[in-house]
């Protein structure tokens, strides 16, 4: 499989997609829909809601992957800024192209709204590609007055939940090694002690972004699928595995057919540097078993 790979090294990173806004670009293949196609039932649409603040050079990995394994299907990137995420407003602003542009593609019938297959690949990472995700199902429903269409999906390290270590270890990767960081230590402990006062006291400052996310994705209401997996690591110290494999019972619980594949080595939203062969035997194996069900 890996000699299928397509070089990321000659691709100017996402120069292949159009884009919408600064957080969103599409990929429209040149031939959508041929008999073969057809025959192998491939998405029509594959939706990649990357982690906060990814750099392009590696989304663009997984968007070329995908061009390989699907080379019909639509692709549609949302990004996760944290400035311009910091407000449910600036957040439903930097999501709403690409809820206009399915709207768009359902407005012309390339997708169904009811479909009795999925035809919708979902693949979000992290708890940024979780947030996106959770607002454009909010914004789906709140617009249309229905939910998101059937569709399957991969988790790749997420959902998490809030926990002081794991908000510790994300803002402190953004100061390299050395006086700036010893610096910014007890700033960040701070700013970490007044969220998790914050979280703490829920009840009365509402729900974090987080739990959010937590709840949305097993509310059978706003999401229907087919089925979802689960990919992530014991080694991530971002995501508590822990809290991925609580989230996974849950939504078992639900009725949701549930996939979990752990890591052991791999770091953050690495697994697919670590082992490309397995972590996209996963993502292929997810979407055949959503046509199969």
């Amino acid at each position: 499989m890996a000699s299928n790979l397509p070089s990321t090294t000659a691709v100017k990173p996402l120069s292949m997609m159009k884009k919408l806004s600064p957080f969103v670009y599409i990929y429209e293949p040149e031939s959508v829909v041929t008999p073969e196609t057809t025959r192998l039932r491939v998405p029509k649409l594959i939706f990649v809601a990357s982690w906060m603040d990814a750099q392009d050079l590696h989304i663009v990995k997984y968007i070329t992957r995908y061009q390989a394994v699907y080379p019909t299907s639509t692709i549609v990137l949302a990004k996760f800024v944290l400035k311009e995420s910091v407000s449910p407003s600036l957040l439903r602003n930097a999501v709403e192209p690409a809820f206009t542009y399915l709207r768009s593609q359902l407005d012309a019938g390339f997708l169904s709204a009811s479909p009795r297959e999925p035809e919708i690949l979902m693949h979000l990472f992290s708890n940024g590609g979780s947030t996106t995700i959770r607002t454009l199902y909010e914004l789906f429903q709140f617009r249309t007055g229905r939910p998101f269409p059937l569709h399957a999906a991969v988790y790749d390290s997420c959902p998490g939940i809030f926990s002081f270590s794991t908000i510790y270890s994300v803002l402190i990767l953004n100061f390299p090694r050395g006086f700036l960081r010893f610096i910014a230590t007890p700033i960040i402990i701070l700013f970490v002690t007044c969220l998790w006062i914050i979280h703490a006291f829920r009840f009365i400052t509402g729900e974090d972004y987080l739990s959010a996310n937590w709840r949305v994705f097993n509310d059978l209401d706003l999401v229907k699928q087919t089925n979802r997996a689960y990919i992530y690591s014991k080694a991530d110290v971002m995501v508590d595995w822990r809290h991925v494999e609580m989230h996974a019972r849950q939504a078992a619980a639900e009725g949701l057919d549930v996939r979990t594949e752990v890591f052991e080595h791999s770091t953050h939203v690495s697994h697919m540097r670590t082992d490309g062969e397995r972590y996209w035997k996963i993502v292929t194996e997810t979407w055949e078993r959503a046509r199969a069900t």
